[in-house]
This record gives structure tokens, sequence and C-alpha cells, in this order.
């Protein structure tokens, strides 16, 4: 059962950021794993089940990233990340690079909350692309996502394009949104009031069901 995530908790990650230590991290590791990762985990095990009703017949799955970076092929060598977070997995797609998020929280400096699909794949981004010109499906989605935006909602991905793609008239009245290598919303800031307390996870699940229109826009025309 979720409790809240304490403030303990985000100094633990800001600190662990800023010394890069292996040794630190080891001594403690135990904390972190007690203050951080398991009301994480609480809260998004908590979530999914509660957001169930929202994705009918849809998977849903709990995935904590480790807080470890993946150096091999980077030129910073900075052994940890600088925050720590999670995502409730919907659909049948599990590969968290290219799956689609009911929820992603994270807890660091930059604490938030988003939902959608961050990348896209190749064959993703086609269907996706194929999706936002149909006349029909296209208007459906700018119509799920204007009263979002207009209410706190920012529209994020992994990468945009500088113009419109290829053989897409710049004109269209779509073409930001095909600019973009994936679709997630970024939650609004989270209250101060809730940030460290039990309330947390009802305000995340309140912000999901919102966004879960969008989110079964892309299950249904972009996702594996």
């Amino acid at each position: 059962m979720f409790e809240g995530i304490g403030p303990r908790a985000t100094r633990l990650v800001v600190e662990l950021a800023h010394r890069q230590d292996r040794q630190w991290y080891a001594g403690h590791k135990s904390e972190i794993d007690e203050l951080v990762y398991a009301p994480l985990r609480a809260l998004l095990e908590d979530a999914g089940a509660k957001l169930a009703r929202s994705y009918p017949r849809r998977r849903i799955t709990t995935k904590i990233f480790r807080i470890h970076r993946d150096v091999r092929f980077s030129k910073d060598k900075s052994p940890f990340k600088d925050h720590a977070s999670g995502v409730l997995m919907v659909g049948s797609n599990v590969d968290p690079g290219t799956a689609t998020g009911a929820l992603y929280l994270q807890i660091g400096p930059e604490a938030g909350a988003a939902a959608g699909l961050w990348a896209m794949g190749p064959e993703q981004l086609a269907r996706y692309r194929r999706a936002v010109v149909h006349e029909r499906e296209g208007a459906n989605l700018a119509k799920v996502l204007r009263p979002l935006v207009a209410s706190g909602y920012q529209i994020v991905s992994a990468a945009q394009l500088s113009r419109a793609p290829k053989g897409v008239d710049p004109a269209h009245p779509r073409a930001e949104l095909l600019r973009h290598k994936g679709l997630a919303l970024d939650f609004p800031a989270i209250p101060a009031k809730v940030r460290h307390t039990d309330a947390l996870l009802d305000w995340c699940i309140a912000r999901s069901r919102e966004v879960a229109p969008v989110v079964r826009w892309l299950l249904d025309h972009v996702a594996d």
C-alpha cells in the first residue's frame, strides 16, 4: 500500500546524482531501496489496479528503471542517473523503449509524471503518421489533445523534426503533431501539498485518467 514518497527520497537521489560515487551508493543502497524504490513501486502497482478500467482487456505491466546508467556507448561515464523512475506499460509491447505508458513517474530534482509513447520505432512511427494524416482518426486525436494542452499538459517526445515530414504539406492542420517521433504528455507540475504525501497516488490516478483517451488512441493506431 502506498503511503507517500518523503522528502528524504528526493534528497538521496539528488545526492547520488551529485556524487556519482559507487561506494556511496553501496553504503546507502538499502535506504534508497526502502525510501525511493519501494514507495515508487507501491504507487505504480496501486495506480495500475485503479487504472485497469481505463484500459479494458489490456495488459498493464509495472517497470521500475535502474538508477544505473548504461555508459557503454556514451561519452559521459557517470554511473548513475539524476532521477529514479518507473512506468505502467499498457498493451502487449513490454519493451520500455517503445512501449505505451499509462503513467510514468520520476523522483529527483525534476520530479514529474507523464504518459504516452515517448519514442516510436520505425514501424510505429509510420503507423502514427498515417493515422495523424487520416481525416477522421487524426481529427479525433487533435480533439482529445486540445483541452489537455489548454489545461497545462505539454506534448513531448524523444525527438522532433524541424519541419513536417517529407511529402506532408507544411500547412497541414496537424503538421505540428507530425513533427514528433513520439507522442507523450507531460503532466502539470505535481502540487507541493501532495508531492510527499499519500495524496500523490490519487493525483497521479486522476491525471492518468484524463490522458487515457490519448493513450487509447496510441494503442489503437500505433502501438504493437
